[in-house]
């Protein structure tokens, strides 16, 4: 259970599959394909000076990464996707319950991969639709290192309402997004479906470190 997550996390580090699609971009998507790319810049730019200040406490790094998770990720979306068809069976108060544990989780697994960026950057590369028509845009970057070579990241931004949220990364050829929803999907139904024995898991493994 959950044995993929420090590969996917690593996987943000290392060398990760870019993604890149053909299909015509009309002028519209083209100035909404640019801005998603400027929303993942400055998001990037301004999460990595935040969270490798010098003297900053761990404490005060949480406090911040988790701002960043909020403003760039679409944690509802996110945790919609990953646990299915069982997100409708669940009641309002389940469904919040194990957004928040969710969100947990995220900031225990990714915060130290975030902190230990030290003098890189995320340069933007090619920025696609994700498919015609579609609203979420596959954004290629690299991390630019100080040493070693620079480190591919492929990532899925959705524009809604006029801004721009962060709903995946595929990392190594995996998607964290469908590799969550596999490992989630294995313990609801060993569980009988229960968003409940889902977000207790998710409680214990975050409160285990």
């Amino acid at each position: 259970m959950f044995r993929l997550m420090p590969m996917v996390a690593r996987g943000v580090r290392g060398c990760l599959l870019v993604f890149a699609l053909v299909s015509p971009i009309s002028a519209g998507s083209a100035r909404s394909a640019a801005d998603a790319g400027a929303f993942l810049t400055e998001l990037s730019d301004r999460a990595i000076v935040q969270l490798t200040e010098p003297g900053i406490t761990d404490a005060e790094k949480e406090r911040r990464f988790r701002e960043f998770i909020d403003e760039g990720f679409d944690i509802p979306a996110i945790g919609r996707f990953v646990i299915g068809r069982y997100w409708r069976k669940a009641s309002s108060v389940e469904q919040q319950d194990f957004l928040a544990a969710f969100k947990d989780m995220m900031v225990q697994r990714f915060l130290p991969v975030f902190g230990e960026y030290s003098g890189e950057r995320l340069d933007v590369g090619l920025v696609r639709p994700f498919a015609v028509g579609s609203n979420i845009f596959s954004v290629s970057s690299e991390v630019d290192r100080p040493r070693g070579e620079p480190v591919k990241v492929d990532w899925r931004v959705l524009q809604s309402d006029g801004g721009y949220k962060i709903v995946d990364i595929v990392a190594e050829g995996v998607s964290i997004a469908v590799t969550l929803r596999s490992e989630y999907n294995s313990v609801l139904k060993n569980n009988g479906g229960s968003v409940s024995a889902l977000t207790r898991v998710l409680k214990d493994k975050v409160a285990g470190g």
